[in-house]
């Protein structure tokens, strides 16, 4: 099906940038988390402990928090799908947490790239402007997975992934048939 490849690639990419961003937040939180001796004119050498951006440590939590979600998003239809016990609660409750889950990851890179973009503002480096653009490349891709679980949850693409399947239902096979069935041309006499 059509929705479960979108869904495997959106959630594999995500999982590779979110290990690409990882690298590239930990490597500016090691570069910064250290303690360098300056000269102090009143008092020779000091200590000096520094420490990276709180919004660096912010984007190393959203790199873990992206891993942990697409391993389970990918995990957890996959078991109950092979397990073949697939209720339509279960489903209405995968498919929320779902939308749930990706709304908030959503929320959490969206916030990232626009915090880092902010206390940069004019600074041009290398590691901070790679951090942004693979911030808002995941945000591009959660955007794209909560459109694309809104749609299966509301029967527009089909999957048979537990948590991607339709919603509601229709009770009846019967097509439903317009409650006034005369032509526009026709008029009731009443």
């Amino acid at each position: 099906m059509l929705l479960n490849i979108i869904l495997y690639a959106l959630l594999g990419t995500s999982f590779v940038l979110g290990v690409v961003e990882l690298g590239l937040s930990a490597f500016v939180v090691s570069a910064f988390d250290n303690t360098t001796q300056e000269y102090d004119t009143w008092g020779g050498y000091v200590n000096v402990k520094v420490k990276a951006p709180a919004i660096v440590d912010f984007i190393v939590f959203s790199s873990l928090w992206t891993m942990l979600i697409t391993v389970a998003a990918l995990v957890v239809p996959w078991f109950y799908t092979r397990k073949g016990s697939v209720t339509p609660k279960l489903n209405t409750v995968l498919a929320a947490s779902f939308v749930a889950t990706y709304f908030v990851t959503m929320v959490f890179w969206l916030a990232a790239f626009a915090d880092l973009a902010t206390y940069l503002d004019y600074v041009s480096n290398d590691y901070y402007n790679a951090m942004i653009a693979f911030a808002v490349l995941l945000w591009l891709l959660f955007v794209a997975l909560l459109v694309f679980t809104i749609l299966a949850m509301c029967g527009v693409m089909a999957s048979n992934w537990a948590g991607y399947q339709p919603v509601r239902k229709n009770k009846s096979n019967a097509p439903t048939e317009p409650v006034n069935d005369l032509s526009m041309t026709e008029q009731s006499i009443a």
